[in-house]
């Protein structure tokens, strides 16, 4: 997380050792629903800088969406 990264999201919710989001197993804590279904982010209005530079539907998103099982993103 990057200068100012972090404000406005609740403690419990970062890694303060790691200086990044706290996650759960492969999935980031702020992260809310279904993989693969319907998800958003509990902090999206405040998320760090390595969030809001990550695009959905670019070529990381689709390398994490095969890495994990999933087929490529319903665009509505």
């Amino acid at each position: 997380m990057g200068p100012r990264d972090g404000e406005g999201i609740p403690d419990d919710l970062i890694d303060f050792d790691n200086g990044r989001m706290q996650s759960w197993g492969h999935r980031c804590a702020a992260l809310e629903g279904e993989l693969g279904v319907k998800v958003g982010c509990s902090v999206y209005a405040n998320r760090p800088l390595v969030c809001r530079e990550f695009q959905a539907g670019s070529a990381d998103c689709l390398m994490v969406r095969r890495k994990f099982g999933f087929g490529e993103a319903d665009r509505r």
